[in-house]
């Protein structure tokens, strides 16, 4: 078994190999991570290995702490990998993109895949047939434009996203905000989308991320790949760097 371990910006999130099939999954915020981590340890006496992929920083010493009995590698550009990355320097190229890649690598091999990812940030990854990954870019999520407009202004207030109702001509200053944090996103996507796609007719459009599910109409000729599909990368890196 293995235990495979996201650490976002705002969630924990564990999961539990079989192999390549996920047995246990579960998420917690980065105050209570111990408590779920310990009861893993204790339900899954059988772990025999640990990958983290890790883009928040803050708490990474203590978790390898709790698991000093396992092997654990961190997810890196230095690892074994299933791709090669224009990306310069490779070494800013954050672990939870190259773990998407390579679930690309594992799930949509030999194919033009441009993986959109919808969390803190909204990040963009374009990987070609061979498995050379060209790079992409990087904008604003959902949480942070609004975070953005209230921080930065001084009488907007700071509203949680909303993904239905939603009307391009807002008449108040509330669904104003709602419009263009959503409508602006939506238009970056497919405007993005259609970009890649001029270039590469053949593309396939993966999107993944805990926002995803914040658009109510998903992209034409677009996948909305499953919650696991960042976790199923890192099983894939870890298969690849066999450790015991």
């Amino acid at each position: 078994m293995q235990l495979i371990i996201d650490i976002g910006n705002t969630l924990i999130k564990y999961y539990v190999f079989d192999e390549k099939t996920i047995i246990n999954s579960s998420s917690e915020n980065h105050l209570n991570w111990a408590i779920s981590l310990e009861k893993i340890k204790k339900n899954y006496p059988e772990l025999k290995s640990v990958i983290i992929s890790d883009v928040n920083g803050a708490i990474l010493n203590q978790i390898q702490k709790v698991l000093h009995s396992l092997p654990l590698i961190l997810c890196s550009i230095d690892l074994k990998l299933p791709f090669t990355t224009k990306y310069n320097p490779s070494q800013q190229l954050g672990q939870d993109r190259i773990a998407l890649l390579a679930s690309c690598c594992l799930l949509y091999p030999k194919k033009n895949v441009l993986v959109i990812d919808l969390g803190s940030c909204i990040t963009y990854d374009f990987i070609d047939e061979n498995a050379i990954h060209h790079g992409g870019s990087i904008s604003p999520g959902f949480s942070m434009r609004y975070k953005s407009m209230h921080d930065y202004s001084g009488k907007l207030p700071l509203l949680n996203p909303k993904k239905e109702g939603i009307e391009l001509i807002a008449t108040s200053t509330l669904n104003a905000l709602h419009s263009g944090v959503y409508h602006g996103i939506s238009y970056e996507l497919q405007a993005i989308t259609k970009a890649y796609q001029l270039k590469h007719e053949d593309l396939t459009v993966i999107l993944t991320g805990g926002d995803a599910q914040m658009l109510s109409i998903p992209l034409k000729n677009s996948i909305f790949a499953h919650s696991n599909f960042l976790a199923n990368g890192l099983n894939y890196l870890l298969e690849l760097n066999q450790i015991s």
